[in-house]
């Protein structure tokens, strides 16, 4: 029921869908009825969307999400590499029959280095597919994923493909029923998703550590030149969304774990 219900109201959990939404319900309603107080709320949604363009609220969001992930243990002893999907680009990869991975093609990456720095651990891959009209026959994160380590050379008889999974909390399950007794697993995904992921494994009682990958913080070190440089209205929305939605990931698992 969760992924369903988090699959249709999807365009409207996007903040900067729903402000623009709004942005356009009230023009509408002001245009046709002329009442003050629908003038009053298009006002308000259209200063909301300005203010979200131009102040990186975004980008602190993303900081408050990595930041207790910068740090990496450097002599880890480890049995299992997990790596929750998400980097792969599914409709890419078929159309073009080449690799196309996305920006947490990190996760990916980091898996093959971790694993040959340890040549006695396994990669364990979970993934499937996000989309609602998704089946069992349908190319997806896992074909993906073996294009990758295949095309990169790397020894699949090490990776293990946990596949049927269609969000976090479906690939957290999935690693609970493969009874892992290892206590230094290690986890693998974007900064800005281990918070989420790691509140997940703590709600099924399983210890993992995690090693964050992909982080999207702007680091500018107090300078406003570099601000100035990397200031973009559309990189300022995209950091809104992405942290507007783990947020409402977060207080999800909360609610229904």
């Amino acid at each position: 029921m969760y992924f369903y219900l988090s699959k249709i109201l999807s365009p409207f959990l996007d903040v900067v869908n729903f402000i623009i939404f709004g942005v356009f319900i009230f023009l509408f309603l002001y245009l046709v009825f002329k009442k003050k107080y629908f003038k009053l709320i298009l006002i308000f949604f259209v200063s909301i969307f300005f203010i979200f363009s131009f102040f990186p609220f975004g980008n602190l969001g993303l900081k408050y999400l990595e930041e207790g992930f910068l740090d990496k243990k450097t002599n880890l002893t480890y049995n299992n590499i997990i790596v929750l999907a998400g980097s792969e680009s599914i409709f890419h990869t078929k159309l073009s029959k080449i690799l196309n991975l996305n920006a947490a093609s990190e996760r990916l990456i980091s898996s093959v280095d971790l694993a040959l720095k340890n040549p006695k651990s396994k990669i364990i891959f979970v993934g499937g597919s996000g989309y609602l009209s998704a089946s069992d026959d349908d190319y997806n994160e896992i074909d993906v994923a073996k294009l990758f380590y295949n095309n990169v050379g790397f020894d699949l008889e090490r990776v293990i493909f946990v596949g049927s999974t269609r969000n976090t909390i479906e690939n957290i399950k999935k690693i609970k029923m493969l009874n892992l007794i290892n206590k230094n697993d290690i986890l693998i995904t974007s900064a800005f998703h281990m918070k989420r992921s790691m509140l997940i494994s703590e709600k099924f009682d399983i210890k993992l550590i995690p090693y964050a990958v992909d982080f999207r913080q702007t680091v500018n070190e107090g300078k406003f030149l570099n601000f100035y440089q990397n200031f973009r209205v559309i990189d300022n929305l995209r950091k809104l969304n992405l942290f507007f939605r783990e947020i409402l990931g977060i207080f999800a698992v909360k609610l229904i774990l």
